[in-house]
This record gives structure tokens, C-alpha cells and sequence, in this order.
């Protein structure tokens, strides 16, 4: 079985891959009964699939009529490249290789979501495949990896002393989890240098560490989901990446719309604040000058607040 993403957070979907292989049969059918689920942290079970799945025998081979087009066999099985990926990672003698790459066309393969809730327990959710067949069970062959970790990671706290800058972040997961502190050192001529610091989080552990740039982010499960290092308003702002800048040689910035054929004349304080609006500017950090454009530009849904 194969799962993606392997780690993911509340509210969002996993997507399980089941082979369902009948190519070892060569005189005889099954119909098994099959049971795919979910157990997460607590011991609560969801099932996803629960029916009977009929396999029927390969033919004997026999030399193909015409030898420039041979006999197929099987359907053809377009998979995501993550999934064959999955199938060849590890340390495989040649043979194996071979014997996994033949299981991907001659399988059967199913596709099953489990949305994670917005209140679902962190933590190790495992696995359940059972084939029902003649009053026996068998398992997955890849029992050991048929898991995914649900996580979360917060910022507690921040503290300036001594022109030192440090940080408390919270690993709420019961599992280890990777993170990845990024921070932000802006050049003096509009550009950016970042620093990174990688390290694991124990379970639900509690960490302090030093931040060395003027703003810094937290970076966990597998980089998709972002923290801010820094309190104040959760708001950041972004200019409308839909709509085009147009600078005129007088000196004018006029802002269009792709659905419209009027634009937007920029004010000077306007066109400054569109100019900062590069999804870091916090809105905490705008005078009342700059917050009165930030509403001209907003109401005109050419900037837009960000929560990250």
C-alpha cells in the first residue's frame, strides 16, 4: 500500500493506493472479501472500502498470431509517478525490481480518500487491509510502513533581551516532527538572503530557540505549512497577482484588472504601499497614512490580507 501524503494536518485529505494482484493465478478465481481502513491515534476505526473483489486467472500464454503486435494482457494502468516511486524505494536486489515493476501493470489498483477533520487527534493514524479468503486473512505485505502522521506545530511565545531574539515553539504531535526555521535577511537593494536551521521535534515537546534575522518562519510537514515567528497581527499583505501594473512614461502607475477595461490611478501613497504589499508586509507595521491606502487598495480588490 502506498499513502500520500505521508504527513499531513488537520482538515486535509489522504489519498491511500491498494494493488489488488491476481497474476499469481493461473487455473482458478477468487471473490475475497475486503476490508480498507483508518484507525487513528485513539483506537477509532474508519472504514473506507468493505466488499468483495473477484480476481480472475490469467490466460496461459500462448505465441501471439501476429509478432509485430503481441497479445495484451491487461489494461493499461496510467499511475502517478509517486506511486511507482514508492514501489521502488528501498535497497531491492535486481529480481525484486523486476517482480515490483510487473505487479504495477499486472495489479489492480485502488484509490481511497480519508479527510482528516479540523478537530481529529495528532498523530499516528495506521492502516487496515485485510483479504478475507476461505477463513483466513492475509495482510498487507508493507504492514510495517502503513501509516501517516497527522501534526501540528504552534508558536507559544517570543522574547527580546540583550539584543537577543528567541523563540518557544510547541511540537503538539505525540510523534517526532521535522521542522525547518527559516530566516529572512532583506539587501540593501530589495532582495533577499535566507538562513536555515533543520532539526527534529521530540514528542510534544517544547523548544527555544535563537533568531537571528528580522523576520523568521517555521516551516513543517514536508514544508507546506508555515509559522510565523514573530507576534503581533496574523495579517500579512499581498498585491492581487491577477492584476497587471502598468508604469507610464510620466511617472503614473496605473493598476488593471484582466476582466476590466478601466484601471486604477495610483496616488503616491497608494502606488508605495502597492510596491511593499509582497505578502510579508504585516499589517501591524502600517502607519494611519499607509492604513487608509491599504483600504483605498483593498476595497478595489487590488491587495488582499494573508494568513499564513
Amino acid at each position: 500500500m502506498s499513502i500520500f501524503p505521508k504527513r499531513s494536518v488537520p482538515g486535509d485529505t489522504v489519498t491511500i493506493h491498494w494493488n489488488f494482484n491476481t497474476s499469481h493465478l493461473t487455473d482458478v478465481h477468487i471473490c475475497p472479501w475486503v476490508r480498507i481502513g483508518v484507525k487513528d491515534p485513539k483506537g477509532e476505526v474508519t472504514m473506507l472500502f468493505e466488499d468483495h473483489v473477484l480476481g480472475l486467472p490469467d490466460p496461459k500464454d500462448q505465441p501471439p498470431q501476429d509478432p509485430s503486435a503481441p497479445t495484451l494482457k491487461y489494461l493499461n494502468k496510467n499511475l502517478p509517478l509517486m506511486i511507482i516511486a514508492d514501489y521502488l524505494s528501498g535497497q531491492h536486489k535486481r529480481e525484486k525490481l523486476v517482480e515490483i515493476l510487473q505487479n504495477i501493470q499486472s495489479g489492480r489498483h485502488y484509490y481511497f480518500t480519508y479527510h482528516v477533520a479540523k478537530d481529529a487527534p495528532l498523530g499516528k493514524y495506521t492502516l487496515i487491509s485485510e483479504v478475507h479468503s476461505g477463513g483466513e486473512i492475509r495482510y498487507s505485505k508493507t504492514a510495517p510502513n502503513d501509516f501517516f502522521l497527522i501534526e501540528k506545530m504552534s508558536l507559544k511565545s517570543t522574547d527580546e533581551s540583550g539584543g537577543k531574539k528567541n523563540a518557544v515553539i510547541v511540537n503538539h504531535s505525540p510523534e517526532k516532527t521535522p521542522v525547518k526555521i527559516v530566516g529572512c535577511l532583506p539587501t540593501v537593494d530589495g532582495k533577499m538572503q535566507t538562513s536555515v536551521k533543520v532539526f527534529e521535534m521530540e514528542a510534544l515537546e517544547e523548544k527555544s530557540i535563537s533568531l537571528t534575522a528580522s523576520m523568521n518562519f517555521l516551516l513543517y510537514n514536508e514544508e507546506r505549512q508555515v509559522v510565523p515567528l514573530q507576534e503581533g497581527s496574523p495579517d500579512y499583505l499581498i498585491r492581487n497577482q491577477q492584476v497587471l501594473e502598468l508604469n507610464k512614461n510620466d511617472g503614473s502607475t496605473y493598476l488593471m484588472k484582466k476582466d476590466k477595461e478601466e484601471g486604477y490611478k495610483c496616488t503616491e501613497q497608494t502606488k508605495a504601499l502597492w510596491l511593499r504589499s509582497d505578502g510579508l508586509l504585516n499589517k501591524r507595521h502600517l502607519s494611519d497614512q499607509e492604513l487608509e491606502a491599504y483600504k483605498e487598495l483593498k476595497a478595489d480588490g487590488l491587495i488582499t490580507d494573508i494568513r499564513f
